[in-house]
């Protein structure tokens, strides 16, 4: 089996990152802040519209007893380097194009760059991906993400019916039949 009990045995972040700028990093970094780095990478770098992560594959991330890492770790970690590109607080994934040209596996480290496209005050951003393990590309995508002025949670959401959708509803509900009946008509014919 693959799998080590002892993390020690792998590398760790220190041979890539000084104490003293990760703590910059983690400074000036404004988004995901709870996120755990562990299992998404850390960002190792940061500056305006860029972004470098490290991902060191665990024990945690394995899916068989070779080793192989689940890709959805190496996704993880680049949406995190996107993110920290943009590094807004309050920022979602909408969408992305990816391509996963090799597999990882336990040991592995993912050493991602993230470049944020577009001019920085526009609300949808374009951020390319690309992650490398030695010189061997791993990973190329383009995340889309959105940012907004308040957490996506506390938005409001536009109504549910339209006027439109009221008008029919009106219209059809003036026929003479009733939804109600009509549901328990078919749940009935189906056995239900």
């Amino acid at each position: 089996m693959a799998k080590k009990d002892n993390f020690e045995d792998y590398v760790q972040l220190e041979e890539y990152v000084s104490q003293e700028n990760l703590s910059k990093v983690r400074s000036e970094l404004i988004t995901c802040l709870e996120l755990n780095t562990s299992v998404a990478g850390t960002i190792i770098e940061i500056d305006k519209n860029f972004a470098k992560s490290i991902l060191i594959t665990t024990n945690d991330m394995v899916v068989d007893e070779h080793g192989l890492i689940f890709d959805a770790f190496i996704f993880a970690a680049a949406n995190y380097v996107a993110q920290a590109a943009i590094n807004k607080e309050f920022s979602v994934v909408i969408g992305s194009k990816c391509f996963f040209y090799a597999p990882l596996k336990i040991g592995d480290v993912l050493q991602l760059e993230a470049h944020a496209l577009f001019d920085e005050t526009s609300k949808k951003r374009d951020v390319r991906v690309i992650g490398y393990t030695k010189d061997i590309k791993m990973f190329e995508g383009t995340i889309q993400i959105v940012t907004t002025d308040e957490h996506i949670f506390n938005l409001k959401r536009p109504p549910v019916n339209s006027v439109k959708d009221t008008q029919q509803e009106e219209k059809s509900n003036t026929s003479g039949v009733n939804p109600d009946a009509m549901a328990a008509t078919i749940l009935a014919s189906m056995g239900k």
